[in-house]
Formats: structure tokens, C-alpha cells, sequence
């Protein structure tokens, strides 16, 4: 069973996993059930936010990936619901997404609380479970358009200093709970998962100057000179906000991390920064 397969993530895990096996094995899991129509699976309704259908919805799962939800404050109430559920409905083994470091000690950042608080309600469910930590997702730069800005102006400002990051797409990502899902085994595991290296907003500046052909360079900046280009560039102060604090968590080490886990689970090498770039053309843009 696959949650949120009405999202980006779950539908590409569907997508990756009907390539591993039978489609009668399937069950798509959403809020919305009519907009799973036409991926030929069987599709149940399933809303973390309402308790009382969660157990029947999981009934007769062998393995349920639970995609994650966002909170600033601890595991989302939709995070304890679905994991009791999953325990009452005998779930065979759960499969969460969760995010980098998540379980280190002095996390500083509180959207990372929310997947530390979830591997302990796992941890303490009585369900076999693994967790696959995702690193930075390199589609966040598109989210505030930081690639397009650098190719536009030719500089990528940063305050991330030497920070580096183990970038890893959302479909290298899919790629990898669907191969959990279909192979089983890592019970108990926390696997952190990431892209071929970790790299610096330098080498980020560098992989654009590759794609484009243009000359783009990292400038250094501090958090509020970071914060005032955007700010020009006209992004929402949540935004604003949520970009500077990713370059002073970058800076502090937390997204340094590199595993072969992409290739190891699935066989394929995971996609560089550059590479994600170049396929991507559409987020050069402004």
C-alpha cells in the first residue's frame, strides 16, 4: 500500500513500483480516491486526519509506505494516528519517509523535530519498520527559484558557506521506497539515503554554468544579505525565511551526508545535481 498516492511522491513510488511488481498487489491510498483513476491499482480512501477509517483502510497491508506530513511542532497528529492504526490493523511492516540526521543529537531545526519524534513513536509501536532518510530534495531550489535568479544574473548568492548537501531527487527517492516495498527486508533500519555527492553552493553554481554554458558564480553573503535578495526579487517572507535557515543549516554540516544506498536498493545511480538540472530546463527560467 502506497499513502499520499495522490501526491508527487506517492505517485511516482506507484509509477516505480508496478515496474517491480503485479499490479492485483497494489492498493493506492489517498484523501481522494477519484484522482488515483486510470493507474489500473485498486485505490481506498485514507485520510491521516481521520482515525476511524485508518484501520480498515490498512487492512491486510504486507508492507504500507506512510509518506510524511510537515509540522513545526513534533509528529503531526496524522503521524500517531496512522502508526495506531497500522498496529491495529496488523500492518506487516511500515515504511516512513523521513528526512537526513533526523534522530541526531541537537537538531536544531523544528520542521526536522517532526521526523524524530515519528521514528520514536515507531521505535515504541511494536510494528517492524524502516525509515528512509531523504536528503535535501534538489526540486527545493525550484521552490523559491534560486537556479532561474542565478542564471539570470549570473550569480547564485549563498549563505551556506562551505556547507555541503547530499542531494537527492524526488524520483531517485521513489525510486527507493519502491524497491523497499517490493523486496522487504531493512527491518529496524534508519537508512539515510542521498545523491551520489555532497556538494557546495559552489559546485551548485558550477553544475548551472555547466548546463547553460553561461559563467555563474557563488557569491557569499550573510543570512540577512541573503534574506534582502530575495526579499527584492519579491518572495513571500515564509519563503524568505525558509531559505535563509536552509543556508545556516547547510553551513552547519547537517545535510553532509553521502550513501550509496540509491544504487545498492535499486540498482540504478542516483542523479547528480547537474544532471537534475539538465533535465529540468524549465526551472532555469524566471
Amino acid at each position: 500500500m502506497v499513502s499520499g498516492a495522490s501526491g508527487q511522491l506517492g505517485r511516482l513510488t506507484l509509477q516505480h513500483l508496478l515496474q517491480r511488481v503485479d499490479a492485483a498487489r497494489v492498493v493506492a491510498l489517498s484523501r481522494d480516491p477519484d484522482a488515483l483513476a486510470g493507474l489500473g491499482v485498486a485505490t481506498r480512501h485514507a485520510d491521516f486526519d481521520d482515525p476511524a477509517g485508518l484501520p480498515a483502510a490498512f487492512e491486510g497491508a504486507e508492507r504500507l509506505l506512510m509518506i510524511s506530513m510537515g509540522s513545526f511542532t513534533g509528529a503531526p497528529r496524522g503521524h500517531v494516528n496512522a502508526i495506531e492504526a497500522a498496529a491495529k490493523a496488523g500492518v506487516g511492516r511500515l515504511v516512513y519517509t523521513s528526512f537526513t540526521r533526523a534522530g541526531d543529537p541537537g537538531q536544531p531545526q523544528a520542521l526536522i523535530q517532526n521526523h524524530k519524534e515519528t521514528e520514536r513513536l515507531l521505535a515504541e509501536s511494536g510494528l517492524t519498520f524502516t525509515a528512509l532518510r531523504f536528503n535535501q530534495w534538489p526540486e527545493m531550489w525550484n521552490l523559491v527559484g534560486v537556479p532561474a535568479l542565478a542564471v539570470a544574473t549570473g550569480v547564485l548568492p549563498s549563505n551556506a558557506g562551505d556547507g555541503r548537501v547530499g542531494h537527492i531527487t524526488r524520483d531517485d527517492s521513489a525510486a527507493v521506497a519502491a524497491a523497499v516495498l517490493a523486496e522487504g527486508g531493512h527491518e529496524g533500519q534508519l537508512l539515510e539515503v542521498t545523491g551520489p555527492a555532497a556538494v557546495t553552493d559552489t559546485d551548485v553554481a558550477a553544475a548551472l554554468s555547466e548546463v547553460t554554458g553561461r559563467t555563474i558564480r557563488c557569491e557569499p553573503v550573510s543570512d540577512a544579505g541573503l534574506a534582502a535578495a530575495l526579499t527584492r526579487r519579491g518572495l513571500p517572507e515564509m519563503y524568505v525565511q525558509g531559505w535563509t535557515g536552509l543556508g545556516t543549516y547547510k553551513r552547519a554540516g547537517w545535510f553532509d551526508v553521502t550513501t550509496h544506498a540509491v544504487e545498492r536498493l535499486t540498482g540504478r545511480k542516483p542523479t547528480s545535481i547537474a544532471d537534475y538540472f539538465a533535465a529540468h530546463p524549465e526551472t532555469l527560467t524566471p
